[in-house]
């Protein structure tokens, strides 16, 4: 009986032991997935391979400690036995994921840290094979911990087990989701790069000195071949002269849109951005370029100055043939301004032309070559995307569809569930480049939170001129305007609406030097009030519009629009309902 008691007690207390030990473990290997996260996103390779050696050992022990004769039998023990399973669970969830996943991750942002260059240019395929084989892997093993832990009942665990089992079972569910989300896009993205077939892409560059909803006149096309991850540049060519202006393409566009901004949008590839969606001015693009150079192209790429200027934070300055050095600090005027002072005359367009075609190519061929900081390169482009310079439009319906909901896509959202959003567009219609001096705010305000039922929406949009009649005075021909009188610019200004709204009324606050009220339209499942603005140097114009939203659901209030030189400023008021 004592020889009994004292094997019974043995056994209690090494149990006691292990199950410190595993949860010791457990915690040691929660708080260095954080470290992981944070070396991950600074891409620092020596801490994250350190820390991800110290997170699979805590794990791989927590994992054994379980694994022991006497933890098993006690797991038959009624209650405890459950509570001993939840750990166990958890502690198998844990380390499958840090195995399966985590530690491949981290190899793969190391690899991706160390961005590997070959003869034929940056290697894309290798990284990305290696990401669509930790997804697969990602999948199998979220699925078992999903099963595993549904299997212990939450109900016969005490509070800290529950609690730990409960929590990790929404991680892993998120997870899942996640997994599933962005596996068919790496999936996909092999074929994107050329992997099965070449493909042939046009990048457009938006000069948002001359103002369309979605930045700027597109007056500048690289047409890029992809085979096998190798980019290379196939052509180039100017908008408004190796493209042919004024004949329209034979492309399917709402007859809202062309109310709106006009056959313009369809008959000059400048102006094919005028639309706030992308996949109007990319299909625009498209077939201007099929019908002019004689290539289908696979896809649309559009960025403007903005997003060049972060991007040149990743890849340092870049020498040019005019003898420039392009750089973060200089990118922006330089693109927009400066260089229509020095070829300042309409017969200097061939010089112009060839400008921005040596810094695409220029800037292209640094990108590609795997010559800059990842880490820097990652938030540019996500700052790009964010503001709206940087967008993507596939051609390929199943490879379009990956992108939906993706700010990168270019679109206002088809409902207001998630979020209300209001854009506020500006088109310049002076035929030049005096959006460098123009500054733009935006203020809206509603009563959706106290009246959800039948909310309004008042959007008041300010346009001044930061020009000086001095300034004015000097201006060469590409930013003096060339549809009207040579002293004042003319700026039109849309404001969409919530999805199902109705536009209430459209007012003119000041006026500027004159202002006008233009027919509006329901336009993308939207309500659009429609100004143009006239303004002298120097002067301002106010206008406003006020919507009332159809009853329903209304997310987080949101302001979109132009993104201009000059940022627009947008204000919310409330900012939220919370």
């Amino acid at each position: 009986m004592v020889v009994t008691g004292i094997l019974l007690l043995g056994s209690v207390t090494w149990l006691a032991t292990r199950v410190l030990v595993v949860k010791n473990d457990l915690e040691a290997a929660q708080s260095l997935v954080a470290k992981v996260q944070t070396d991950a996103g600074s891409f620092d390779a020596a801490s994250l391979t350190q820390t991800g050696s110290e997170l699979g050992m805590h794990s791989t022990n927590a994992v054994a400690g379980t694994k022991d004769l006497t933890w098993r039998l006690a797991e038959f023990v009624p209650v405890i036995g459950e509570n001993l399973k939840g750990v166990r669970a958890a502690a198998e969830s844990i380390d499958e994921i840090i195995q399966e996943v985590a530690l491949p991750s981290i190899e793969l942002v190391n690899m991706m840290t160390a961005v590997s260059s070959t003869d034929d240019g940056i290697d894309l395929l290798t990284p990305l094979a290696s990401a669509e084989s930790i997804l697969n892997s990602a999948d199998g093993a979220l699925k078992h911990s999903k099963t595993r832990l549904a299997s212990i009942n939450t109900a016969m665990t005490v509070g800290p087990v529950s609690e730990a089992v409960v929590k990790l079972t929404g991680l892993v569910s998120t997870a899942s989701d996640t997994v599933s989300e962005i596996a068919p896009m790496v999936s996909s993205s092999s074929a994107v790069l050329g992997q099965d077939a070449p493909r042939n892409y046009l990048l457009a560059f938006q000069n948002n000195a001359e103002s369309t909803a979605l930045g700027g006149s597109a007056a500048s096309y690289t047409l890029i071949n992809v085979d096998k991850g190798k980019i290379s540049i196939s052509a180039q060519a100017g908008g408004s002269n190796d493209l042919k202006d004024g004949t329209p393409v034979d492309v399917e566009v709402d007859q809202s849109a062309l109310d709106l901004y006009s056959d313009y949008l369809i008959r000059f590839p400048n102006t094919s951005t005028s639309r706030p969606d992308f996949p109007t001015a990319a299909s625009i693009m498209q077939s201007f370029w099929a019908r002019d150079k004689g290539t289908v192209v696979d896809g649309v790429i559009s960025i403007d100055p903005l997003a060049l200027a972060q991007i040149l934070k990743a890849t340092g300055p870049i020498p040019l043939n005019s003898g420039d050095l392009l750089s973060s600090d200089n990118a922006v005027s330089l693109l927009v301004n400066e260089i229509y002072f020095r070829y300042g005359s309409y017969d200097d367009y061939p010089i112009v032309d060839a400008f921005f075609q040596n810094a695409a190519s220029s800037i292209l061929t640094r990108i590609t070559g795997g010559d800059f900081d990842i880490k820097t390169m990652l938030t540019s482009i996500t700052d790009g995307i964010n503001q709206g310079s940087i967008m993507v439009w596939s051609a390929n319906p199943a490879e379009q569809s990956l992108l939906d909901g993706t700010r990168i896509q270019g679109v206002l959202p088809k409902t207001n569930d998630d979020a209300t959003v209001i854009g506020t567009f500006f088109r310049d219609v002076s035929a030049s480049k005096i959006d460098f001096y123009l500054q733009t705010s935006a203020e809206t305000t509603t009563n959706v939170c106290e009246a959800p039922e039948n909310p309004t929406f008042t959007t008041s949009v300010t346009l001044h001129s930061n020009l000086t009649q001095d300034q004015a005075d000097d201006l060469p021909d590409y930013i003096s305007p060339q549809n009207f009188g040579s002293d004042y610019f003319a700026t039109e200004v849309f404001v969409y609406g919530p999805v199902g709204a109705t536009l209430a009324s459209s007012e003119i606050p000041m006026q500027g030097e004159r202002t006008s009220i233009d027919p509006g339209a329901n336009d993308l499942g939207r309500p659009v009030a429609k100004f143009t603005a006239y303004l002298k140097p120097g002067e301002t114009s106010v206008v406003t519009a006020t919507f009332t939203g159809a009853p329903g659901a209304y997310g987080q209030l949101e302001a979109r629009g132009t993104p201009m030189v000059n940022m627009t400023s947008h204000t919310l008021v409330p900012g939220s309902c919370g």
